[in-house]
């Protein structure tokens, strides 16, 4: 009798919750219908000048004219900057009385060649004659030889001493800096009295102007090695500038560097973080005050759906995710492991709302954005998937009663 008493006290509880009404849980529904996923990469970086050129000196001076201004347009050839060419036309003047010297040279190494032809010659007849030793002719040989030796020497050191007139005259030539192309000038780093001095990284001077076709306005962003693989030249892109973060710029990738980039981070490996610079082109950005070295977003779109049933990213949920066995346990549905197993090995899955009842579907998943994901099989137009509360959605099974709650859209 004592023993019926504690059965019956223990059940009571069970009995309780397995026979009384199951409560209705309040959730969000969405219709499924056609909707637009485009999956992205994302990105910062900077705008730039694809054509621009930052000028150096090739020879040491002082700065004696600036000809241009900032924001100034330059043609190709056009002078732009001065230098003291003081010191390189003595140079130049120097060379050429050491050429004009050495022309002087060979004349006289012709009138020296001419005349031991005619001795060898008169030494010649004498000799035919037996009038003078053979020694003689010998000797007028080695003279008249010598003599073509020097004029050879002498036209060589010619050709050397013009070639270093030639330098002399390039590099006074170096002292007025001309543009390379039809641009802008876009920045002058020295001012005029100071001193220009070959390119030389850190040293004042070094930097001259900077020229750009403001024409060839780009984007540099530097992309994550784990996203590269999805970037392809021609995929679309949105740019968002910090100066202008409302208005969408379009553009498209137009190279992809072959190089990886090492960051100062470090990824979640403990190697150092890789990333590659891509270049984007920029197709509407006319009437858009822009200018070089802006800071800006880029998001490009690696693959598009089209008008695609989907299911909001947290309305997809999976195996792992589910109760515990424990819990279901309490509720009388026990599982073997195999159909555990099964269940887990059968993918995501998407709760659907039919007459308050909730079923669960298989899905089959496609691409995916920042906040849908494409749903391939699985779901019918017009399926009324619950997409929340995340904390109702989660614990919910098939069977369950639900009821739509003022936020359903």
């Amino acid at each position: 009798m004592m023993t019926a008493v504690l059965l019956a006290l223990f059940a009571a509880p069970f009995l309780t919750r397995v026979l009384r009404p199951a409560q209705t849980q309040l959730v969000t529904l969405e219709s499924a219908a056609p909707r637009q996923i485009r999956a992205s990469v994302l990105a910062s970086g900077t705008l730039m000048y694809q054509q621009q050129v930052q000028l150096s000196s090739e020879v040491i001076g002082r700065v004696t004219a600036i000809l241009v201004q900032e924001g100034e347009r330059v043609t190709a050839g056009q002078a732009l900057l001065r230098i003291d060419d003081a010191q390189s036309r003595a140079e130049v003047v120097q060379q050429q009385s050491v050429v004009r010297q050495q022309q002087i040279n060979i004349d006289n190494q012709r009138l020296a060649l001419n005349n031991q032809e005619s001795q060898f010659q008169r030494k010649q007849t004498l000799y035919s004659h037996q009038m003078i030793a053979p020694s003689a002719l010998e000797d007028a040989q080695y003279a008249l030889d010598q003599a073509r030796i020097q004029l050879r020497n002498s036209t060589e050191a010619l050709q050397q001493t013009k070639a270093v007139l030639k330098q002399a005259v390039d590099r006074a030539a170096k002292t007025v800096v001309t543009a390379p192309l039809n641009g802008t000038v876009t920045a002058i780093d020295i001012k005029t009295g100071e001193t220009a001095v070959p390119n030389q990284v850190g040293y004042r001077g070094s930097s001259l102007l900077t020229i750009a076709n403001t024409s060839t306005l780009m984007a540099e962003i530097s992309v994550d090695e784990a996203d590269i693989a999805r970037i392809r030249a021609g995929q679309q892109v949105a740019i968002f500038t910090a100066a202008h973060p409302d208005r969408v710029l379009h553009g498209a990738v137009q190279s992809i560097a072959l190089s990886p980039q090492r960051n100062d981070g470090v990824a979640g490996n403990g190697t150092l973080a890789r990333s590659y610079l891509i270049k984007l082109s920029l197709a509407d950005a006319a009437g858009v005050l822009l200018h070089a070295g802006m800071s800006c977003r880029a998001e490009i779109y690696t693959a598009s759906a089209g008008a695609a049933l989907s299911a909001p990213l947290q309305a997809i949920l999976s195996p792992a995710g589910d109760k515990s066995d424990s819990a279901e346990a309490a509720l009388g549905e026990r599982r073997t492991v195999a159909s555990r197993q099964r269940e887990a090995s059968s993918g995501q899955y998407v709760l659907v709302a039919r007459d308050g009842v909730v079923t669960r579907k298989l899905v089959k998943l496609g691409i995916a954005d920042d906040e849908r994901q494409e749903i391939i099989s699985g779901l019918k137009l017009g399926d009324a998937i619950i997409t929340g509360p995340y904390k109702v959605l989660r614990q919910l099974k098939s069977g369950d009663r639900v009821a739509a709650s003022m936020e359903a859209s």
